[in-house]
């Protein structure tokens, strides 16, 4: 199932995300690999986190795959 369809069919899961992530976190893919977990990626505000979200306890563990740096604020880059 697509992400877009997957937000569509359970938007408690894209509320719950931008409850944890802010609200221009959207959803780029979703697996529910059973009854305990909803696995996936989402982005937002330059950033592309996998994430698990735990049923039993609604607990959200997001995990940073990739995130874009603004220029002029990479790490180790002269002041000037």
């Amino acid at each position: 199932m697509s992400a877009a369809q997957e937000s569509t069919r359970d938007p408690q899961l894209l509320d719950r995300l931008r409850d944890a992530l802010g609200p221009d976190a959207q959803l780029v893919s979703v697996r529910r690999a059973d009854a305990r977990a909803v696995r996936g990626v989402a982005v937002c505000s330059g950033r592309i986190l996998s994430f698990v979200l735990e049923a039993e306890h609604n607990r959200l563990r997001t995990q940073p795959l990739f995130e874009l740096l603004q220029h002029g604020h990479a790490r180790g880059q002269a002041q000037g």
